[in-house]
């Protein structure tokens, strides 16, 4: 057998690769709830979230965001709007609203954001300008508690 049969034989060609190697890869996989039957209860309350419309919302708010701002650079997937869907009861123009405000926010302030991580934020929580408090509110939940600095004027430059 020849070195050249040799090579054809071992080189991989398009008919020999597997349908997945040709295709794009498949997109990452939809939300999958994982909110106990009680929190479903409770979105469903306060939240007016019904998981038979869940995908449908997010969806609405993807092609909104599609839409009217096709230039921001943003993540579309479900799980990400669907914080901000929550965040405003499931009203479309307000999410949207607040999706662009967190773009704003993280685009005027990028010495906030780039970089967030705990130890970063370490001297901040150590001052007592945050604080969580050590026991939960009746429901469980945990409290966190602010308090701002005020800072002497400054005199004029």
């Amino acid at each position: 057998m020849s070195e050249e049969s040799d090579s054809l034989r071992t080189s991989p060609s398009v008919a020999s690769l597997s349908e997945n190697e040709l295709l794009p890869p498949p997109e990452p996989p939809g939300y999958v709830c994982s909110l106990t039957e009680e929190l479903v209860t409770k979105a469903r309350e306060e939240l007016q979230e019904k998981p038979e419309w869940r995908l449908r919302d997010v969806q609405a708010l993807r092609d909104m965001v599609r839409k009217e701002y096709p230039n921001l650079s943003t993540s579309l997937d479900d799980a990400f709007l669907l914080r901000f869907l929550r965040a405003r009861k499931f009203d479309y123009d307000r999410a949207l609203q607040l999706l662009i405000n967190y773009h704003s926010c993280r685009r005027s302030w990028p010495e906030v954001f780039n970089n967030l991580k705990p130890s970063a934020l370490k001297d901040v929580l150590a001052s007592g300008f945050l604080t969580v408090l050590p026991h939960t509110d009746p429901r469980g939940c945990h409290v966190v508690c602010i308090r701002p600095v005020i800072l002497p004027p400054q005199p004029p430059k």
